[in-house]
């Protein structure tokens, strides 16, 4: 009858502590919620989105290089004090036998040229006074350039602008990932000291009924005070525990509060508890390839093979067109204001001849750089390899363990069990009863801890081997 009414009390008093518990609960998150929040407020993931939106930007600009520049010119001159220069010109006569325009050279009399230091003299000379005025001149046009052929250098350069957007979006999916087995983390914590603190209360309030039966005994002179004392040494000791778990839940809980975005003094439900062990994904499925790691480092390995090609442009012709437009004003000759206008097309082209080797030498050093980087990939892949396959064996570690915690919790509570009923029937100390109850203490705090590590090394195994977070 005793032993009947410890387990009404026992269950009561838990009812009414889960009640007390959910009642005082404010915000009842589940794991999927706590993730979204992460991601919503993790900084680190937010900052390399941004950086996906510079790497498009940067991309839609390089695209342009295929299309034509079109540019405007103005220029606007004044000069206080006019240009003056006196000129004097060689003149020139008519040959009707020629009908030619010639000099009009000074001759000897053999008919030769006179030269006095090596020129030439002239008959005659044209005297023409010049000014030039440009108080208000100006000159405006519009020009355009295309490129026609770079080597491929803008085909190379829009080409690493791909990868690099690329890049941005493996390098978010990954911070991504962190922010949310950072997130499992802060919640399985959670949850698992969250279990303990119910456990703590009840393994209190266990000892306050055993110590209530073992005062009325005493009082009764059925037992001896000696045992009321164990009881009562073992009761300040669960309290304890009991304070310190619940000093750890409120640590727990700032730590969810942070990982999500929530203030560190918010109060924070979870609306999950720890379950059994969950079904391995199967092996098949894991390919590191599809790790963002992967991508990375595979991504840098063709930023280099582009740039090879860059460097190879850099020796190749190129070869470019331009048109422009201009208008020219304002700018007076010997009082005679000059005015044009006109198009005027050029094409050019550059062919690199001799550089002393600097070409080769550039694509040696190109073509090193890749060989590290493909180099770094395979290593890399190799480590990836490892630390997925140790997941995995963690993961079943860990699954080992949740069977034998049950296991053991199983014989911690009959243990319990048979203890407490031969402790009625006097069959039994004191002190091994509360040994009992201290066994199936820990068994249960064992199982609890299990139980949360199984939740996060899934979590970890998941990351390792390429397959998806999120369902």
């Amino acid at each position: 009858m005793k032993n009947s009414s410890l387990y009404i009390s026992t269950a009561a008093l838990l009812i009414v502590l889960l009640t007390h518990v959910r009642a005082a609960a404010h915000d009842t998150l589940s794991l999927a919620q706590c993730r979204q929040m992460a991601i919503e407020h993790n900084l680190t993931l937010r900052s390399a989105e941004r950086t996906i939106d510079k790497q498009k930007a940067e991309r839609w600009a390089l695209r342009t290089l295929y299309l034509p520049k079109i540019s405007g010119r103005a220029v606007l001159a004044h000069m206080a004090t006019n240009l003056k220069k006196d000129i004097y010109m060689p003149t020139a006569k008519f040959n009707p036998a020629t009908n030619q325009m010639e000099p009009n050279l000074l001759l000897d009399p053999s008919g030769n040229p006179i030269v006095a230091a090596g020129t030439p003299l002239f008959e005659l000379y044209g005297y023409m006074p010049m000014e030039i005025e440009a108080k208000k001149a100006y000159m405006a046009g519009v020009n355009l350039e295309q490129p026609l052929f770079t080597g491929g250098k803008i085909r190379a350069a829009n080409a690493m602008a791909n990868i690099g957007v690329e890049l941005a979006e493996q390098n978010a999916s990954l911070q991504r990932q962190n922010a949310i087995a950072e997130a499992d983390e802060a919640y399985w914590t959670y949850v698992s000291v969250r279990e303990k603190v119910k456990l703590a209360q009840t393994a209190v309030a266990l000892l306050d009924t055993i110590t209530t039966q073992m005062r009325n005994a005493v009082e009764t002179g059925l037992k001896h005070r000696s045992e009321l004392l164990k009881i009562q040494v073992q009761r300040n000791e669960a309290e304890l525990n009991q304070q310190k778990a619940q000093n750890g839940l409120a640590l727990a809980r700032m730590a969810l509060a942070r990982a999500i975005g929530l203030p560190l003094n918010s109060p924070i439900e979870t609306a999950d508890s720890l379950i059994g062990s969950a079904p391995l994904p199967p092996q098949s499925e894991a390919d590191i390839s599809q790790r963002p790691e992967y991508r990375l480092l595979s991504g840098q390995v063709q930023l280099e093979e582009q740039q090879i090609k860059l460097q190879q442009a850099d020796f190749m012709p190129l070869v470019g067109i331009s048109a422009g437009y201009s208008f020219l004003g304002g700018v007076k000759l010997t009082g005679m204001e000059l005015k044009t206008n006109g198009l005027a097309i050029l094409g050019s082209v550059s062919i690199p001849i001799f550089h002393w080797g600097e070409g080769q030498q550039k694509m040696k050093a190109a073509n090193i750089s890749k060989e590290i980087k493909e180099m770094e990939l395979e290593r890399y892949s190799q480590l990836m390899q490892l630390e997925m396959e140790q997941a995995r064996l963690n993961l079943n570690d860990a699954r080992t363990r949740i069977n034998l915690s049950e296991q053991a919790l199983a014989m911690a509570e009959e243990h319990l069990r048979l203890s407490r009923n031969a402790y009625e029937l006097g069959g039994e100390t004191i002190t091994n009863l509360l040994l009992a109850q201290t066994q199936w203490q820990q068994a249960s705090a064992e199982l609890i801890e299990a139980k949360a590590d199984y939740m996060l090394k899934q979590t970890l195994y998941l990351k390792a081997a390429g397959l998806p977070l999120e369902q």
